[in-house]
């Protein structure tokens, strides 16, 4: 007898399943340094909780590219969450200290991520996709507590769901209205 996957409703038809709202720990895949806009282009998979375990193998064994994947950028006005993201993967890595000359040394590496919704629009639709909004310890992301300076406990944040702007409007050529034609140019 089959019995009925327990996460059969986040199980995508399309390949790749829907990652929910939640707190993770990720293995870094890919990282890419995009130097003119400052931000490492980072892909990612899921290695807990295991019921999302290698959820993003799948795409990269048919297209050859992660289907997860976020910026962090390292600008001057994104600095902190710069740091922030270096630090958390330190912690969760012992012993590991980031190297500034070869970014691709965070292949490989844990970090607990925590992954809210993104919403937008794609050819009139409504869509989402995961946000990754904030960055912990992989240990963090088990106890789902954080501890702070002062040694107190206190809760991870709470992943939200980003909504988008109001869809561009488009119009057919045929739906826009004629402008009447006044012979001259008014420049």
């Amino acid at each position: 007898m089959i019995s009925r996957p327990h996460n059969w409703n986040e199980i995508s038809e399309g390949g790749v399943g829907k990652l929910p709202m939640g707190v993770y720990v990720a293995i870094i895949r890919g990282v890419m340094d995009d130097p003119d806009n400052k931000y490492l282009s980072i892909d990612y998979d899921i290695v807990e909780p295991s019921q999302y375990k290698g959820i993003a193998q799948d795409t990269f064994k048919a297209f050859g590219r992660w289907s997860y994947n976020f910026r962090v950028y390292y600008t001057d006005k994104a600095l902190w969450k710069f740091k922030k993201f270096i630090r958390r993967i330190e912690r969760t890595n012992n012993g590991f200290s980031f190297n500034w000359d070869d970014p691709q040394c965070l292949v490989n590496k844990g970090i607990g991520l925590i992954i809210g919704l993104r919403q937008y629009y794609k050819d009139g639709s409504l869509k989402e996709a995961p946000d990754v909004q904030d960055f912990c310890t992989a240990a963090e992301a088990r106890t789902g507590a954080i501890v702070d300076e002062d040694g107190k406990e206190k809760p991870l944040p709470e992943p939200t769901v980003k909504e988008p702007r109001e869809p561009i409007p488009t119009a057919k050529m045929e739906e826009m209205p004629a402008e009447e034609d006044e012979g001259e140019l008014p420049f």
